[in-house]
């Protein structure tokens, strides 16, 4: 709905993909909502999930990007 997808708004990882790699996105009631391409592996998606963008750094150990899927690369 023309933002793009935060860590905070994640609540689930499923399956194995890598930084660029074509992801669906699901609601809470598992509805798919739209894919895009992920800025972030799968194992990264992970470790950020339900935490601040301004957490990223601390806890991959590098600066990364605040969004998981970019409103410029989603299709809903």
């Amino acid at each position: 709905r023309g933002t793009s997808l935060l860590p905070a708004g994640v609540t689930a990882v499923a399956g194995k993909f890598e930084r660029g790699d074509s992801i669906a996105m699901f609601d809470p009631a598992g509805h798919a909502v739209g894919h895009g391409l992920s800025r972030y592996s799968a194992e990264e998606i992970n470790q950020i999930k339900g935490r601040k963008s301004t957490e990223i750094e601390a806890i991959l150990g590098y600066p990364g990007r605040a969004a998981l899927v970019h409103r410029d690369d989603m299709a809903l």
